[in-house]
């Protein structure tokens, strides 16, 4: 399987992203298109900012028409636009050259299928076979014309599910593009919906997408609000299909605050439908019972965005995310879209006539702790004695008053780990003994601790 939680990621020149791989997974992509659609399709790509992205779309378009489909180049745009362009019939399929919210030693590709959402995991499983069986070709550098308009288009769509005119007139934002896909995109709808825009991280860069801005570290947006005394800040990751925020006072607000306040709205505008909200195990147990006491269901879901869309798919919910801040509103589109989460959240502020600290209110959560370490290794976790161990303990000591999450990121050489407790003091002490008895297992090869 060459997939993680969001398609294909590695460093390029290395592993998975190797020319010879990239090709093979060209190869592949057209094999599941004509299998999927037809011989001679027609596939969308588009990429952030990061240095190596020329080169591995130049790889993907040679290997993609070599095998006998055409291929539709928009340049630097967020993945979402890719989604809503293939919603539009733009493309038979879409690819993202693009590692996300990841630092920028690393790239990826992620695909999305002509109804605008993610491939499905037997779909994902199909294309690792083929490549597989493939036979890399790497070709030189291909020629292709961007077709700027296909921005424009996005704009477009995004802005037309909103109110007509400017329906953020006044309202001060700061804006963090993150050096990445929404420097361009991200202020252009804001000041296109009447907003007075501040921008930091705009400049397409990327030797610097993630790093020290952007979603990943939402601490400066809250100084730069608090400096130029606006009234929100909104934070973007590198291909803009998250978004963070902060208050007028500085203070973060992250994806599960952003799907309360939002819930909340769509409720009293009668547009939750049935009132359900879909979560991940990441969300905070305070945040369930916030929704609950407003009438609203919670449906819990595996991590990631995929596991998000499926949910409210079966549920017919409308509304679910992440506290990464990555929020899918399932009307509108079938990806999580940061410049639209952005745009829904302001537009709650204006509308509320309150300040985005207010409509945090009524949120009690559960002190909760996370710890990250790096590996080398992914053994099973429950082969890791020590680490099964002091799961098992901590689970017994917290009982239904707590709960502990431990896993692997789809995206990154991570250790993830999770302790949500009634009391800090908890959170505190089990978050450490976890950590503890996961650096005694030497099978992870653990190099960090943050």
């Amino acid at each position: 399987m060459i997939f993680g939680t969001d398609g294909v990621r590695d460093i390029p020149g290395t592993g998975l992203l190797t020319p010879d791989s990239i090709d093979r997974i060209g190869q592949a992509i057209v094999a599941h298109l004509t299998s999927e659609v037809a011989p001679g399709g027609s596939v969308l790509i588009a990429r952030d900012t990061r240095v190596t992205g020329a080169e591995i779309e130049s790889l993907l378009a040679g290997a993609i028409r070599r095998a006998g489909c055409t291929t539709i180049h928009a340049g630097v745009l967020p993945t979402p636009a890719v989604s809503l362009l293939l919603m539009d019939g733009v493309a038979d399929l879409g690819l993202v050259i693009s590692a996300s919210h990841n630092p920028p030693e690393f790239n990826g590709i992620k695909i999305i299928d002509a109804s605008g959402a993610k491939l499905a995991q037997d779909q994902e499983h199909s294309i690792s076979e083929t490549y597989a069986i493939s036979e890399g070709k790497p070709e030189s550098q291909q020629e292709f014309e961007v077709i700027e308009e296909l921005g424009v288009q996005y704009l477009d769509k995004l802005l037309s599910s909103f109110p007509e005119g400017e329906f953020l007139a006044g309202l001060k934002v700061v804006l963090d593009c993150a050096c990445g896909a929404a420097c361009h995109w991200g202020p252009e709808a804001f000041r296109r919906a009447g907003a007075d825009v501040t921008v930091v991280h705009g400049e397409p860069d990327g030797a610097r997408i993630n790093m020290g801005c952007g979603s990943m570290h939402p601490e400066f947006l809250g100084e730069e609000v608090k400096r130029t005394n606006s009234e929100l800040g909104i934070a973007f990751d590198g291909d803009a299909d998250r978004a963070l925020f902060s208050d007028e006072f500085g203070r973060y607000v992250d994806g599960d605050d952003v799907i309360v306040i939002w819930a909340r709205a769509l409720l009293e505008q009668g547009l939750l439908d049935p009132a359900i909200v879909a979560l991940t195990v990441m969300s905070n147990v305070g945040v369930e019972d916030c929704l609950r006491r407003q009438g609203i269901e919670v449906v819990r879901t595996e991590v990631g965005d995929r596991a998000v869309a499926d949910a409210l798919r079966r549920s017919g919910g409308t509304l679910g995310g992440e506290p990464s801040g990555h929020i899918i509103h399932h009307r509108e589109a079938a990806t999580g879209d940061g410049i639209r989460t952005g745009l829904a959240i302001a537009r709650c502020v204006v509308e509320a006539g309150e300040p985005l600290s207010r409509l945090c209110d009524g949120i009690t959560r559960f002190p909760q702790e996370q710890k990250t370490l790096r590996i080398q290794h992914r053994p099973p976790l429950d082969e890791l004695q020590y680490l099964a161990e002091a799961m098992i303990e901590a689970r017994s000591a917290l009982g239904s008053g707590g709960r502990i999450l431990v896993r692997y990121s789809g995206t990154e050489p991570l250790l993830r780990i999770l302790v949500e407790a009634k009391k800090e003091a908890d959170a505190s002490f089990w978050i450490d003994r976890i950590e503890q008895s996961a650096v005694r297992e030497a099978s992870l090869g653990i190099t960090a601790s943050f």
